[in-house]
């Protein structure tokens, strides 16, 4: 169940665009809160009342030198535009980071659990 709901928040972020701009409003319905805490947007999923998971997403100049680091190892030639972390009960935090270069597009996923990376999509820029 866990894995799956790690999977579902990795396929909502890959529909986010690459841009980090965000409104200052909070939003909250029965599933969704939404708050913005220095200048970050973290969104928390619940379900009936118990915390799922949350992804907070980061501004270019809020990003975790620690994660960039481990990135920039393997993709030093791709300036990075985004990155969320994912929050889930039980589980190690999962970043997701967008990377931008010359004719690609691509997001990684950085488990912090060990800090392997690995390549969710590859977009060639058309």
């Amino acid at each position: 169940m866990k894995k799956q709901i790690l999977t579902i928040a990795l396929g909502l972020i890959a529909l986010f665009t690459a841009s980090t701009s965000f409104a200052s409003a909070s939003k909250t319905t029965a599933n969704e809160t939404t708050v913005k805490v220095e200048g970050n947007k973290t969104t928390v999923f619940n379900q009936k009342g118990k915390f799922v998971y949350s992804i907070q997403r980061f501004t270019s100049d809020a990003l975790p030198k620690n994660i960039l680091d481990i990135v920039k190892n393997s993709y030093d030639q791709y300036y990075v535009s985004g990155m969320e972390k994912v929050d889930q009960p039980g589980l190690a935090p999962v970043y997701i980071v967008h990377l931008e270069g010359l004719t690609t597009i691509k997001t990684v996923q950085v488990n912090t659990s060990d800090n392997e990376i690995s390549l969710v999509h590859d977009y060639t820029k058309g």
